[in-house]
Parts: C-alpha cells; structure tokens; sequence
C-alpha cells in the first residue's frame, strides 16, 4: 500500500460513522458478552459471600445463643455479595448495566434457590414462599443496584463524560 492509499485509508476512517467503525453485531454480540461477564460476576459474588459469611459466623460464634443469628447473618452476607456481583459484572462489560445485574443476580439467584433445594434437610429459614421470593427478587434488585453503581457515568476535571472512572 503506498502513500496515498493509506492516507485515503485514514480519511475514510475518520470520517466514517461510529457504527462501521465498531465491530458488527455478529463479532461482538452483547448479549454473550454479558453471560461471559456475568460468570465472573458470580464467582466475585461467591467469593464476597465466602468472606462475607465467615466474618458474620465467626462474629455469630461470640454470641451467647449463635442459632437464632444464623438467617439475619446469612441475608446479611447474601445481599452486599450479590452488589458485588452485579458491581464485577458491569465493570468488565461497560454497556448495559441493567442487564448485566439482572443476569448476574438471575445467576445467584438460581444457584441460591438450587443450594435451598439441596440443603432442605439439613436447615429450614422458616420463610413462607412469597418471602422467600421476595428475598430471591432483592438478591436480583441488589445485583442490578451494583451494576449500576459499576457503571457510574462521572464528569472529569475537562468537562468530558467517562464510564467508570
């Protein structure tokens, strides 16, 4: 390619609109993005909940009768794991931060009903099933909050809008 090729190559460029500049559609779906990226947000919701639960069941052993402290604690782990999660997620996308916290809460959510399923024998929370929906829907709210504050648009010292930063 001479000179005047690659410069003409250049304009064109430049001038050309955003969309044929970015990959098509069938390079980089979104959607399969954000499934990819909600697998790490997950795996930051189960290690935050890891950490999380650890900290509260050894704060739970102190206590004179740690048996009634086992459900607040693990809602308390559950919750700010899942904004983790959802907070992971949108980082590592960049675009759509609510369906990055739909699907990344979805995913715990399913994990959180399927461990419930698995567990029943050994503990029971003692809700009834609309309150346990209703804990499984915040776990869902909770994602999306965090992938919303991953995906804080903040105005820099020039004026300019910047994600994430």
């Amino acid at each position: 390619m001479n000179r005047n090729q690659r410069s003409s190559a250049l304009v064109r460029s430049r001038t050309a609109p955003v969309a044929a500049r970015t990959r098509s559609v069938d390079e980089s779906p979104l959607f399969t993005t954000v499934l990819k990226c909600s697998l790490w947000g997950l795996l930051a919701t189960f290690i935050s909940g890891l950490i999380l639960i650890s900290a509260l069941s050894a704060a739970a052993l102190a206590s004179p009768d740690p048996s009634g402290l086992i459900t607040p604690l693990s809602l308390i782990a559950l919750f700010p794991s899942a904004f983790i999660g959802g907070f992971v997620t949108a980082k590592k996308v960049k675009d759509a931060p609510a369906l990055c916290g739909i699907i990344c809460g979805g995913f715990a959510t399913l994990c959180a009903m399927l461990f419930s399923v698995v567990l029943k024998g050994i503990s029971s929370s003692g809700f009834e099933l609309w309150q346990s929906l209703l804990l499984h829907a915040l776990v869902i709210v909770f994602s999306v909050l965090g992938a919303l504050a991953g995906n804080v648009k903040r105005v820099s010292k020039r004026g300019k809008r910047r994600f994430g930063r």
